[in-house]
């Protein structure tokens, strides 16, 4: 069975420290090209999470000098995580249950990535794929 360790175990875990301010948040998102990143604090603790909708809300909107603000004063308080140990379809239900399109991974305490909801499809279009091999396999003999 695939976990969400066999996801994110391969990559950068993205994140950035709560000293850190909305602008240094963005910019590190603009060059990852990703959507939203964890916030740590010094103990490497999963402290919230920034995603591009907190910037569009608690920044432009509210015209805000991003260079400004502190992070920890728009970042979101993470809503749900994930430990490394559960399968996607579990983080997908999660997802859906609260709302986002992101989760952190955790093992135990210690943070390890970010998944989001691409990262779920990428691994149902996998298993689709597999199963078709199977079938078309099955149908040749």
């Amino acid at each position: 069975m695939i976990t969400i360790r066999h996801v994110v175990c391969t990559r950068e875990a993205y994140f950035v420290r709560d000293s850190a301010t909305a602008f240094d948040a963005a910019e590190y998102m603009a060059s990852r090209k990703i959507g939203a990143v964890c916030v740590l604090d010094e103990e490497d603790r999963l402290c919230g999470i920034f995603s591009e909708r907190d910037l569009l809300n608690r920044v432009v909107v509210k015209r805000l000098e991003p260079a400004d603000v502190p992070i920890r004063e728009v970042m979101s308080a993470p809503r749900a995580v994930i430990d490394c140990s559960d399968s996607p379809h579990e983080a997908l239900e999660r997802m859906e249950r609260v709302g986002s399109r992101h989760l952190p991974v955790m093992d135990g305490d210690k943070f390890i990535g970010m998944l989001s909801m691409r990262d779920i499809m990428r691994v149902e279009i996998s298993e689709q794929g597999a199963e078709l091999q199977l079938l078309h396999e099955y149908i040749a003999q």
